[in-house]
């Protein structure tokens, strides 16, 4: 009996122990679920920013295109054509 009183304390201890290191373990996953997320959620707005300048540019030249512009590049055309 005298024996099991001595082991139970150290049973307890390593019990401890491993039950610490399960959860260091899972921390440590968590933290790096956590940053490959934040990783990709970053990688998603610098997409969608691209798309969203690349969006503008197309809509600056459409609007460089409009009918007041185009009619003024026209008529330079056609003046240079005329003078020919």
């Amino acid at each position: 009996m005298g024996f099991w009183l001595a082991i139970i304390p150290r049973i307890k201890l390593y019990a401890i122990g491993a039950v610490v290191f399960i959860a260091a373990l899972l921390k440590l996953r968590h933290d790096t679920v956590s940053k490959a997320l934040f990783q990709m959620q970053a990688d998603q707005a610098e997409k969608r920013i691209d798309a969203m300048r690349a969006a503008k540019r197309i809509e600056d030249e459409i609007e460089i295109l409009d009918d007041s512009g185009l009619a003024d590049r026209a008529s330079r055309w056609l003046r240079e054509g005329n003078g020919k």
